[in-house]
Parts: C-alpha cells; structure tokens; sequence
C-alpha cells in the first residue's frame, strides 16, 4: 500500500542547489516505489550557500518525482552561532504549521532526521494529532556529540535540553534508523529500546559518480600535485573533529626518516587550515590544496595512491562512524588507512584497507609505509574491493528497500 510519506530534515538539499543529500537520494527511491513522498527542509544552512531566497513561509517545488518544501528561516554563517539554534526553533515551528494549511495532505509517515534534532518534536507531533508513523534517524549522536568533542558539560542548559529531545525521541518513535553500526547500544542504554533500532548507512547515489563527474584543471594538477611521488590524500572539511594534526605529525615523522617517495596531499578548507599550515612549516613532503567541486573529487582521487582519514579518540565513536568521504574513497578504488578507534566498518567489511589506532601517529606512518612497498597489484585488489562492497551493498537502491520496510 501506498503511503505519503514526509521526510523532515533542516540540513537536506537537492542537486540543483548544491548536492542530493542522503534524504533527497532516499526520496527518490520512495517515489520510485509508488510512494507520495514530501521532502522538507530549510533555506538556511552553513553547509550551503546557493539556497532559494524567497519571501513566503514556504516554497514548494517538484524534483526527481517527489516533492520538496522549503522552509523561509532564520539565516546564520557561522556552525556555533546562537542564531544556528533559533534557527532549529523557527523551523521547527514552520514544520508544525503546515498542520493548518489545506494544501499539505497529512502524512502516514513522518521521518525526522537529526540534524536538527528538535525535529523529533514534529515526528512526535504528527505521530500524536494525526496517527502517522513517526520514523526517527539518527545520523549524530547529539547532545553526547557536543559533549565529546566540543567539551560541553552534562549541565549546561542546552545539553539538558537536547537530553531530554533524544529520549523522547527513542521512546516515542516507532522505529529508529541509525547511519552508524553501533546505535543500538547507545538506544539501549539511555532508554532500554535497542530493539528498534535498525542500521541504514551512508548509500551511494551511482548516478551522480556515473553522470556528474568533472576533471581538474591542469593548473591544479601541476600545482598541487607532485609527479613521481606516492601521494597519500585527504579530502574534505579541515576541521576539528577531523583531527588532521595527527596526519601533519605523520609527515614530519616520515620526513625525520628520510621517506622522499611519500607525499600528502590535504585537499578542502576549514576554519583549522592556517593552523595545520604552521604545524607543517618546513615540511616538503605536504601539501594544502584549496577545495574543489564535489564533481572534481573522484578525479583528484584518482590521482592518489592511497586514502587517509583521521578523527579523535573521544568515546562517542564506540558506536561507530558514517562518514561520507568513505563513498567518494571507495568508489574511486583505491586503499584506504583511517586512524580511528571506535566501532569498525566498511573499511574491515571490505577489505578495502585498514584502521590504525586514533592519535597513534607512529602506528599510522608504518601502515602507510606498508602500503607504499605494495605491487601495484595488491593495491588495486584492495581498491577493487571498496568498490565492489560500495556499489553491491550500500547504493541507495538496496538501502531504500530496506528502509521501506519500516512503512508496513
């Protein structure tokens, strides 16, 4: 059976103003399937800067055969501004007023997706008034998120608050989806529901890497990237939760040793990025490249010889991570090396690479040596082998299908 289903998330986009996100991708796939589906999100966000400008209180518009409201709120730039959070309170707000307006046929399944986690408070809503399923995503561990890695205390106003949101939300859904491996114990141990939680991860959206794809120019390439070397690359946000000093203190390390043949290559920008480029001053074995199109990013891979990633050792991870660059990693078909310490996956499921200790930087110089003294052959099975688990088991298609079920 048909349902109409509403997928609220503050922070989705579509591709005509930046990116199909995880939600727009999931839309497409529910449309596919015959449902009436309904994206809503927000014109206001620190990730975007190409949003629609409009002056009503919603904008609705048609795309890849479902819909997308677009909620009129409170502009922010910065991702720690107090404007970020009455930005969360306005949508919110917004969301729960379409209950009154004609036009808005009232959903049999509402998916609130973190972040903003106040749209628990719509879910819970509409579940309540209106009968519909309440679905509950989470794809970050909040307020324990804020409290790890940002140094919140347990008592400060805003985490009690956001505490108190959660639970309601593990409590009050019918089901939680969660995009890291571990949410289970995290569900079951704040509220003894662990039962309800299913893992849906990050997905693939093959169109987009098959269809969207645009090279680097040739200015950028002699630029930043050197020849004959074994280049070793980030790509993405140059930021805190990233913890890319550990990978500057592996250059200097490898540089100390005298390992010429080794280059890193960090590719993107970050409120963090001046910094790192101190912490590396006379290294030649680094280099900083500014971002580039997302469309650009398979080629710049592509140029690499193996992948890194780094986060902190903070406890929130024992629940796992989802991180996205692991799509653009695997699906370019190249090794990866992360330095994490957490919860493990896709990496170990597809023996497509490895972890090393989080922060343990000599651990992560001697995986990289590892792989720089492989054949080019053992490198390429191991590439082979993200793609094939990416393209087999996480593209949108097998992840909809699953996250279907949960409409019955």
């Amino acid at each position: 059976m048909n349902k109409k289903v509403w997928y609220i998330s503050k922070y989705a986009n579509i591709s005509a103003y930046g990116a199909d996100t995880r939600q727009a991708n999931f839309c497409k796939e529910f449309a596919k399937a015959g449902h009436k589906v309904r994206l809503i999100t927000s014109n206001s966000s620190h990730l975007y800067s190409n949003l629609p400008e409009f002056k009503s209180s919603y904008k609705d518009i048609e795309n890849d055969g479902y819909k997308v409201t677009w909620v009129n709120t409170l502009k922010y730039s910065k991702a720690t501004s107090l404007k970020r959070i009455i930005s969360w309170l306005w949508f919110e707000f917004f969301v729960l007023m379409m209950a009154f307006h004609k036009q808005y046929k009232k959903p049999d399944v509402v998916i609130a997706s973190s972040l903003s986690i106040l749209s628990v408070l719509s879910g819970c809503f509409y579940k309540r008034f209106y009968k519909a399923k309440f679905i509950f995503e989470v794809r970050d561990i909040w307020p324990q998120t804020l409290i790890d890695l940002k140094g919140f205390s347990h008592k400060h106003p805003l985490i009690w608050l956001l505490s108190k949101v959660e639970r309601l939300g593990y409590k009050y859904s019918d089901s939680i989806v969660g995009t890291m491996p571990g949410l289970k114990d995290h569900v079951e141990n704040e509220v003894g529901l662990g039962s309800k939680v299913i893992s849906i991860p990050q997905g693939i959206n093959l169109d987009f890497y098959k269809e969207n794809q645009k090279e680097l120019s040739l200015d950028f390439i002699e630029t930043y990237i050197p020849k004959n070397k074994f280049i070793v690359t980030y790509t993405g946000t140059i930021g805190d939760a990233n913890a890319l000093n550990y990978i500057v203190s592996a250059a200097k390390v490898l540089q100390s040793e005298q390992v010429t043949y080794v280059h890193f290559l960090l590719v993107g920008n970050g409120y963090l990025k001046e910094q790192l480029i101190e912490q590396a001053n006379g290294l030649n074995n680094i280099t900083f490249a500014p971002a580039i199109k997302k469309e650009q990013v398979q080629h710049v891979l592509r140029l690499s010889n193996i992948l890194v990633a780094s986060v902190k050792n903070e406890k929130i991870y024992k629940y796992g991570i989802s991180l996205n660059k692991f799509i653009d990693y695997m699906y370019a078909k190249k090794p990866i090396i992360c330095m994490f310490s957490g919860y493990p996956s896709m990496i170990n499921e597809a023996c497509c690479g490895e972890f090393t200790p989080a922060e343990d930087v000599q651990s992560f110089v001697e995986a990289i040596k590892k792989y720089q003294k492989m054949s080019f052959t053992e490198l390429n099975k191991l590439g082979e082998n993200g793609h094939r688990f990416l393209v087999e088991q996480r593209n949108f298609s097998v992840l909809g299908s699953k996250f279907m079920e949960l409409f019955k």
